[in-house]
């Protein structure tokens, strides 16, 4: 007998991984602080530390109004610190900060654009560009380490011609020109061999300007957002000063705080929605009187691979998914008046899965 997705999870690699690096001084534990509402972090001088953060999602909440169901599952993403940033002996980054790195949807790299004791002024936009090219020209160079490594291994195994040693020259001269891995416009089939590699310069990037509180509710440095946008890099500034002290007022109150300090929405809720769309990521649901819950996948997923993400065996049984927009699921009340109405649609495992529809799959093994 087929059997419906009320099998549970067992996948963590569902949960996206955004790394959070940046030079001494920059904010970086501030930030992770700020967008894990973890006051407890400021102040701390151990290890790196990882923070989960779980997105608030309108569609989700209206979801769980509906069916009422025992348990709720929001979508979450993990944020790294990578930590110490200083080069290794000739450089690169240190092997247990590219270790962290391991596995990351995305980076975000943060810069400091406030006043600090030992610079006593707004630094200007050269300063940062300066320190950004710094930091590029670090994972340039940490990426550069395995590709020579692998090259001339593969020239003492006579394998020098091999289709993979030519993408890897390619990588290498690309690397060489002060280029990142993410802008060579590989094929698919290209990405998916190097995968393994866990390229620093493939991982999309943002960055994140630190500004003190002049610069609240405003671009302070137009030419750099300007400079990251042509590059496809994700860009976003953040007081994080200000946004910590107002963690510190009760959350019915702090609304009237971020307007008149010109934030709008919190810096957490820009951050995600902007690594949603760096990362190039949608939401799909699924709901039931159990668990209604949110899953994140690549944009553009056919349906039997999003099954994967739920559980490996809904994949490797799939037979057919059932398919219905998430506003038209509280528009007709259930599933139940969707299919009396002919809503629900039934889709096979090539089809093309959309941001914010409930997904249930029918599977068999």
């Amino acid at each position: 007998m087929p059997k419906n997705a009320g099998i549970r999870s067992s996948r963590k690699d569902s949960i996206m991984k955004i790394g959070l690096a940046g030079y001494s001084g920059s904010g970086v534990t501030s930030v992770l602080a700020l967008f894990s509402q973890d006051l407890g972090l400021l102040g701390r001088h151990g290890s790196p530390e990882i923070r989960s953060i779980k997105l608030h999602d309108p569609r989700l909440q209206r979801l769980t109004e509906l069916f009422n169901p025992r348990k709720v599952t929001p979508v979450q993403l993990d944020i790294v610190e990578l930590g110490d940033l200083r080069p290794e002996r000739g450089g690169g980054l240190r092997k247990e900060t590219v270790g962290r790195a391991a596995g990351l949807d995305a980076l975000a790299v943060v810069l400091r654009g406030f006043e600090a004791p030992m610079s006593p002024r707004i630094r200007s936009p050269e300063e940062l560009m300066k320190e950004m090219s710094s930091l590029f020209d670090e994972f340039t160079l940490t990426d550069m380490m395995p590709v020579e490594g692998r090259l001339e291994r593969l020239e003492k195994e006579g394998k020098g011609s091999s289709r993979e040693a030519s993408l890897l020259k390619r990588i290498r001269a690309r690397l060489e020109d002060g280029e990142s891995v993410r802008s060579m416009g590989l094929t698919p089939d290209e990405d998916r061999s190097i995968a393994g590699y866990q390229f620093l310069t493939r991982t999309p990037l943002y960055v994140l300007v630190n500004v003190g509180e002049d610069g609240a509710g405003k671009v302070q440095y137009p030419e750099l957002e300007a400079t990251c946008v042509s590059d496809g890099i994700g860009y976003m500034e953040i007081c994080g000063k200000a946004e910590l002290e107002l963690l510190e007022i009760p959350e019915e109150e702090r609304a009237v705080f971020q307007e008149e300090l010109g934030l709008g929405l919190s810096s957490k809720d820009r951050f995600i929605t902007g690594a949603f769309e760096l990362i190039d990521l949608i939401t799909f649901f699924t709901v039931g009187e159990d668990e209604v819950r949110g899953w994140t996948v690549p944009n553009g997923i056919k349906a039997a691979e999003a099954a994967g993400k739920i559980h490996s065996d809904l994949q490797r049984g799939f037979i057919r998914a059932e398919v219905l927009p998430w506003d038209d699921c509280l528009a007709l009340g259930g599933l139940a008046a969707a299919k009396e109405t002919g809503r629900l649609r039934i889709e096979g495992k090539e089809y093309i899965l959309k941001d914010g529809e409930i997904f249930h799959v029918r599977f068999n093994v």
